[in-house]
């Protein structure tokens, strides 16, 4: 076992609040720059460049640096939810999914921003024609519900903040949704925010959210793993076989 850090809340070009820079590979070495040994990568509503990220990866760490396919989906009450999934295809299929349930970009892009879908490279292969900034038409539960259909991992986003996490559109954690962690946001974390959800009985991570190359690794866990890869983090927020969350 080995601890390794992780930031599971990272987005690429293909978010259109996301900076031009946001490109696979320089993802892969800001995160490599910043200490990580593992990242999720999560766009607004879509998983179409989570393979370019882990390809860049692997071209450059080989085994060495992990890279999960996840996604930050806005469900109709505006909250953000991130699923983590095991692997790319997992990802893509609960994408498109996820597609049929957002709006469609209207002509000259209405303004929100590029959404580019990029190879390992960088190269910008087409942009997205849905409207990844808008909220889905699907409510918090079957949200989570499509995350656990694809394998993957619900994750309630910045839980601590008062705009798009699920408290702060609901007023409540919900007693029929089954989330696999909450996350606290980067400077909740410095402020101690995490104190207030440590009793609620889920695990408690941190994520930069990361929408700028600086930002990466602003926020991150450390978790008690074996290698650093979907199957052993979904382990270790279980605390099964030995894996756990060290510190958030």
């Amino acid at each position: 076992m080995k601890r390794i850090a992780a930031d599971l809340h990272i987005h690429s070009a293909l978010s259109p609040c996301a900076a031009d820079e946001m490109t696979p590979r320089a993802i892969v070495m800001a995160a490599i720059a910043a200490g990580l040994d593992l990242i999720a990568v999560c766009d607004h509503n879509s998983a179409e460049n989570t393979a370019a990220v882990q390809q860049a990866a692997r071209d450059f760490a080989g085994d060495l640096f992990g890279v999960i396919a996840g996604m930050e989906i806005t469900t109709v009450e505006e909250a953000h939810i991130v699923g983590l999934f095991p692997d790319a295809g997992s990802a893509l299929s609960a994408s498109r999914e996820l597609k049929k349930h957002l709006p469609t970009v209207r002509a000259g892009g209405g303004g929100y921003g590029r959404q580019c879908v990029m190879n390992a490279a960088g190269e910008i292969l087409r942009e997205m024609d849905a409207m990844l900034c808008w909220a889905s038409d699907l409510s918090v539960d079957e949200t989570v519900a499509l995350v656990h259909h694809h394998g993957g991992l619900a994750v309630a986003a910045h839980i601590d903040r008062p705009s798009f996490s699920v408290i702060s559109q609901l007023g409540f954690l919900p007693e029929n949704v089954v989330f696999d962690a909450l996350e606290i946001s980067a400077a909740g974390m410095k402020e101690g925010r995490n104190a207030a959800f440590s009793n609620l009985g889920f695990p408690i991570i941190c994520a930069s959210d990361a929408h700028f190359p600086d930002n990466i690794g602003d926020g991150s866990t450390v978790f008690l793993v074996e290698c650093p890869s979907f199957a052993e983090i979904a382990l270790a927020l279980k605390g099964e076989k030995e894996r756990s969350v060290c510190r958030a």
